[in-house]
This record gives structure tokens, sequence and C-alpha cells, in this order.
């Protein structure tokens, strides 16, 4: 029960997050420190009914792995310092998998991290399909690319949470975290792809380890029986 207890509660924030992150494309402080202190206070609640220091070191070694993992990680662009932070208060709340989910990490903010990533590849994947109307004009490499990262539409139709990447000829694969959205900078079809934030399939992804594990560790273990 007071697994589900802090699910629930941990979701709520994320939630709360993700909204942010939709709307205005940051994450405040409160969203990451309130996990941080609702892992502390469960910790210090299991403290005190037990008499073991387990709860306190088992947050203390999970805050501290996450935070060496994932830093760099963000320290390289890779994923935003908010995402980082919100990580590190997954890690303060669950410092551990359940038992009875399929996983091959020991903690569980690392399970999350792999399912967001697999959630967010499984973006491509969906406009690589909504553009095989596309692919009889596909002249070159970058075009191909291009299929799998957002789809074409009017300038004049662009919508807020949209970036553009290309217009046809050049394109810009890597697209910075300050891109600037909702905007084209001539008139006429470009491509576009929208900024989903990532505390998003984070947050799909908590609720994925949490009820059943980590995608990446299934395939691993059915490919080691196999």
């Amino acid at each position: 029960m007071e697994f589900y207890i802090k699910l629930t509660l941990a979701l709520l924030l994320l939630l709360y997050a993700s909204l942010l992150d939709w709307r205005y494309r940051e994450i405040n402080e409160a969203s990451w420190l309130a996990l941080l202190l609702l892992g502390a206070v469960f910790a210090l609640a299991e403290y005190t009914s037990s008499g073991s220091p387990s709860p306190i070191l088992h947050l203390l070694i999970s805050t501290g792995i996450t935070a060496a993992l994932i830093v760099p990680v963000a320290y390289l662009g890779l994923i935003g310092g908010g995402d980082a932070k919100i990580l590190l208060g997954i890690a303060a709340v669950f410092p551990a998998p359940p038992a009875d989910v399929v996983t091959l990490f020991p903690l569980f903010s690392l399970s999350v991290f792999a399912n967001a990533i697999v959630l967010s590849l499984a973006l491509p994947l969906y406009f690589f399909i909504k553009n095989l109307r596309h692919i009889k004009d596909v002249r070159s490499i970058p075009q191909l690319y291009a299929l799998f990262l957002g789809y074409k539409k009017h300038s004049s139709e662009i919508k807020p949470y949209e970036a553009v990447y290309g217009d046809g000829r050049k394109f810009s694969f890597i697209l910075r975290t300050d891109a600037e959205l909702g905007k084209a900078e001539k008139e006429g079809e470009v491509w576009v792809t929208p900024a989903v934030p990532f505390v998003i399939p984070i947050t799909l992804g908590v609720l994925m380890s949490a009820l059943y594990g980590d995608l990446l560790s299934a395939v691993l273990l059915f490919l080691r029986g196999s």
C-alpha cells in the first residue's frame, strides 16, 4: 500500500511538471524539490518505524549514483537540466525497483530513464509511418532522415510547440534546446517537429517501471533466454 501511495503522489507531481514544461518549456524548482522531500519523508517514516538506517542509506545511494550518471548526460546537453533534476527526485522517492517487475537495473531511476528513452524513440517511428507518402520524393540521405523527425506543413500553420528543422532542401537535424518555436524564417512549406518535453516520457516511464518494469531489460532477458 505504501508503494502505491508514493506512486500516486509522485505521478501527481510529475504530471504537474509535465504540464509546466509543455506550456512554458521549463520545470520549476518546486517540482523536483517536492519529489526529493517526498522521498525524504518516506525514508524517515520507514526509519522511525523500523529503527534501521537502511531506508536513509538506500535513498543516499540511489540519489548519489543517479546524480553521478545523469549529471554528465545533462552537461553534454543530451537532456535538460530540469529533466536531470526530476530523475534525481525520482531516485529519492523510489531507491529500488519493486520486487516483482522486469528489470536488470538495481536502481528504479535507471529503469525509468531506460523506458523514457525507448518511449522517445517510438516517436520517430510514428513520423516515418506518417511520412511514407513522401518516400517517393526522397533523393538523398538527409531527405530520408527527415522523414523520421517530423512532418510537413505550411509556415503559416506552425503551432507554438513546433520547431522548424528544414525547408525541403536544407535540414538542421540537431535541434538546440533554445530553438525558436512556432516561427519559420521563410514562407511556404517547411518540415517541423513537435518539441515534446522529455519529462513526459519520464512520467510515462515511471508508471511503466512501477507496474511492469523496463522494455530494455525485457528484450535483453528474452534474448538471453532464447
